[in-house]
């Protein structure tokens, strides 16, 4: 039996990207593996339906001094040796400094390196501390998680860490997606959002990296060809009003839809009712929108590069991003072509059963074996 610590703050305080990986991470281990101990390490605790779940089934630990600053960076280190923790897993890019002075052994998922890729999207002080914290935490942990092979080898050349010290542990969604929905259902979640019943979907940040203004004037391109809308499922900031800019010039209001602050229950219905989904992303460190997609049966178009192939697999049509006629024409031809899109969605439902629960759990503790 092993006591296995986490750094739960994205956990308790993230409700999408980093904190379901780290809500879907702690309860596959603890399904799979029932006979270890796991304790969450926390400067607060944000409560919701979900960590209600977390508070009650785990030991979870915070600060008993009153200031939380620092304390995930330098003074959790005395709580991990209080806890008589034999591995502790920084789940989002980090590990407390000096840890590898107490003989707890270490591990740190790295999910991207966006920031070195896209600077002008992060402050310079952002930029600045996530140098100094992502270094530290690779050249200290005693083994690191990538969550696919294209984050691997960015992390092997930007930070210099030997291949042989990374994992590749590819991560799984919300079981949610793999349900039916019923039609009443659908018809139920776009009735809210006054949608109709078919239509293009994007789902993730409305940010310059996932390329949205690409895929409108794609769209744009295609609106006489498609009778069904472009819905846009999404937050952003100041990329959102240059997106919009161009839905108005364009006159393209009833056609472009953008949908913000969208529940997370209500996903599923919007997947299952699109007739495709479109992510033209120019760089992901895993691209969890086409893993629920696929397992959501939606027929997916997305970027031939960074780690969405990995993603994607033979069960994606992949696009130049950087070409507006390249993504213009491959929505097109799902649209017109129901045995391609059925094709992509039997490929999808075989290809996404390597993306489980179960796979998610062996693979990370195969990692924390191989180094205690």
């Amino acid at each position: 039996m092993y006591r296995i610590g986490f750094d739960a703050k994205r956990l308790f305080h993230n409700g999408t990207g980093l904190g379901n990986y780290s809500r879907s991470l702690v309860r596959s281990l603890h399904a799979e593996f029932p006979s270890n101990e796991y304790i969450l390490f926390t400067p607060s605790i944000s409560y919701s339906n979900d960590s209600f779940y977390f508070t009650e089934q785990f030991k979870v630990v915070t600060p008993r001094i009153f200031s939380k600053i620092g304390w995930r960076s330098r003074f959790m280190l005395y709580a991990l040796l209080e806890q008589n923790i034999d591995v502790y897993h920084g789940l989002s890019h980090e590990l407390p400094f000096k840890i590898e002075t107490t003989g707890i052994k270490s591990v740190v998922t790295i999910h991207d390196v966006i920031y070195k890729f896209f600077p002008n999207d992060f402050p310079m002080i952002d930029k600045a501390v996530y140098d100094i914290k992502w270094k530290h935490a690779c050249t200290r942990a005693d083994a690191l998680i990538a969550t696919s092979e294209a984050t691997k080898q960015d992390v092997v050349e930007l930070f210099g860490v030997p291949e042989k010290k990374i994992h590749v542990v590819y991560q799984t969604c919300d079981s949610m997606f793999e349900n039916i929905v019923n039609d009443s259902r659908k018809k139920e979640v776009c009735s809210k959002f006054s949608i109709p019943q078919s239509f293009i979907l994007y789902v993730g940040a409305i940010t310059e990296r996932k390329n949205i203004l690409n895929l409108v004037q794609a769209y744009n391109a295609i609106k006489q060809d498609v009778d069904i809308p472009l819905v846009l499922v999404g937050n952003g900031r100041q990329y959102v009003e240059k997106v919009k800019e161009y839905i108005i010039q364009e006159s393209l209001q009833s056609r472009v839809i953008l949908l913000s602050n969208v529940d997370s229950e209500d996903l599923p219905a919007l997947y299952q009712s699109a007739r495709m989904f479109v992510y033209p992303s120019k760089y992901e460190g895993f691209g969890i929108p086409i893993l629920e997609a696929l397992k959501s049966r939606t027929p997916v178009i997305t970027s031939n590069i960074s780690s969405l192939p990995e993603v994607g697999g033979n069960a994606a049509m992949y696009i130049n991003p950087d070409s507006i006629e390249d993504l213009s024409e491959a929505m097109l031809f799902l649209y017109r072509n129901q045995d391609a899109c059925n094709d992509l969605i039997q490929k999808g439902i075989a290809h996404a059963q390597q993306f489980s629960f179960s796979a998610f759990a062996h693979n990370t503790m195969n990692v924390y074996k191989s180094i205690l």
